[in-house]
């Protein structure tokens, strides 16, 4: 029976991944052992989305240079190779997206990076044939750093403290990252994983207060004109007849995760 490889250990979608996956860090890839072994799959959680660097071009070299690199030299021992591209690729839609439709985005150097290493595996279907592109919503953990919103709301939750974060009053589709590795390791094609539904991310930070008796209002300053968390932008969803994931399994999911890191 074939193994599974996770690679970029400290990801934050790496802690979710089954215990039996064999997993590394994405620095230093011992490739002369690891091409020995057929894989059956290998995830390849390899990423730099950090906003505030002042180097953009780690974007290129980390969001395509490594990953391109990873994928030539492990696409003869494996079966598939999961690449994690973004739904952000669409993020001047408005309402529903699905595979089929034309990317349509805000330039960034963070966007372009994952754009260019989509549109070369796309656009090389031959050479690429065993590569899988999986295009995630908004996914959220404690291993979420303090850069990012939610980072910031975990670590009020867990360690009790208060945090500052701009504006929260917006829709996004959202899923944790438990549903997402799920959905990364039972995928045969091209993929968007999200919820096929919108959550009001306000409603959902005062949900996880509420559920460790923590009142929001003492804990959280809202700045919404200093701190611009999200820049407003239109409001879109997986297209989906149905609700893939819905808001109690997102819930449950967070407030498990955030009991479970409390414990560590």
């Amino acid at each position: 029976m074939r193994n599974n490889l996770v690679i970029g250990d400290t990801s934050q979608i790496s802690y979710y991944f089954p215990e039996n996956f064999v997993k590394i860090s994405s620095r230093n890839i011992d490739y002369n052992n690891l091409t020995k072994f057929e894989w059956d799959r290998i995830f390849v959680c390899v990423g730099e989305s950090r906003k505030f660097i002042q180097n953009i071009e780690i974007y290129n070299q980390v969001n395509y240079e490594l990953v391109l690199s990873i994928i030539k030299r492990f696409k003869g021992c494996s079966n598939k190779i999961i690449i994690y591209s973004t739904c952000e690729l669409w993020n001047k839609c408005d309402g529903p997206i699905s595979i089929d439709m034309d990317f349509d985005f805000y330039e960034t150097p963070y966007l372009l990076s994952k754009y260019k290493i989509t549109k070369k595996i796309i656009e090389n279907p031959s050479e690429f044939s065993n590569v899988i592109l999986i295009y995630p919503f908004n996914f959220n953990s404690p291993y979420r750093t303090n850069e990012f919103l939610f980072g910031k709301i975990f670590s009020s939750l867990i360690e009790r403290k208060t945090i500052e974060i701009g504006d929260t009053y917006f829709y996004r589709d959202l899923i944790h990252p438990k549903f997402l590795v799920n959905e990364s390791i039972n995928s045969q094609n091209h993929k968007i994983v999200g919820s096929g539904r919108m959550v009001y991310i306000n409603d959902f930070i005062r949900d996880l207060y509420s559920n460790f008796d923590i009142n929001y209002d003492e804990y959280v300053v809202e700045n919404r004109q200093t701190f611009i968390e999200y820049e407003k932008r239109k409001e879109f969803y997986l297209k989906s007849d149905k609700e893939v994931y819905n808001y109690n399994e997102l819930l449950t999911d967070t407030l498990n995760d955030i009991k479970k890191y409390k414990r560590i």
